[in-house]
């Protein structure tokens, strides 16, 4: 009994996990459509591969979305977005982050036509002590702009 509850503790985290980023990317994809237009990538090579997305939201925002890490060479850090208008608007301060995604390893970018865009996350499952698992989760989704 004790041996399936374990499983079972696992699998719930488990899918907490996949929940938090399924949720964080159906956002993303969904603010994605309402913006004004895609800047990064360019969409000029429609094979290459970007790592961050950068956008103009519904209000003419600029955004930005990337992942964020301690040190360069770490593993893997955290998925975010921030409003750069907004940061523009008060410098002095820290940027303010919006977290996607903890345990974030990557984020291609690519730009299949002018209107649609594709990414995939990879994320790495953490335990309840905040050290990785070892399991790595992809997550891809695009978004097609609404606006054009």
């Amino acid at each position: 009994m004790f041996k399936y509850l374990g499983h079972f503790k696992t699998s719930t985290q488990r899918l907490d996990v996949l929940h938090s980023l399924r949720l964080s990317s159906f956002k993303l994809s969904e603010e994605l459509a309402l913006s004004q237009e895609f800047l990064s990538p360019t969409g000029d090579d429609p094979g290459k591969i970007a790592h961050q997305i950068v956008y103009f939201n519904n209000s003419f925002e600029l955004i930005v979305v990337f992942i964020q890490k301690e040190k360069p060479q770490d593993e893997f850090g955290r998925l975010v977005k921030i409003n750069w208008t907004e940061h523009l608007k008060k410098p002095a301060t820290t940027p303010e982050l919006e977290v996607l995604a903890n345990g974030a390893i990557e984020l291609n970018v690519s730009r299949p036509s002018y209107d649609y865009l594709e990414y995939e996350v990879k994320i790495k499952e953490f335990r309840q002590e905040g050290q990785p698992e070892g399991k790595t989760f992809t997550l891809a989704n695009g978004a097609k702009l609404r606006s054009k």
